[in-house]
């Protein structure tokens, strides 16, 4: 929000305002990739989550033990990267 309010209150001219979408665009982009609300994507969600620090296993810890297992693979798995 900090980043769209400077971007908004620097704007000068009216054209400029189009610069300001292009980038809530790139923005709303970027959380329709990480937040991926299909049932078949939930696993992959989460490793993402957990890795980019939004959350930790403690949320998860109510799945099921294989849900979890899995999730724990993909993150030992991108720690190897």
């Amino acid at each position: 929000m900090a980043e769209f309010k400077s971007r908004a209150s620097a704007a000068t001219q009216p054209s400029e305002m189009w610069e300001v979408e292009d980038f809530l665009r790139e923005q709303r982009r970027e959380i329709d990739g990480t937040l991926d609300y299909r049932y078949s994507q939930l696993l992959d969600v989460f490793t993402r989550l957990i890795l980019a620090g939004h959350m930790d296993e403690a949320l998860i810890s109510g799945l099921s033990q294989d849900k979890l297992e899995t999730i724990r693979s993909y993150l030992a798995h991108a720690a190897k990267r």
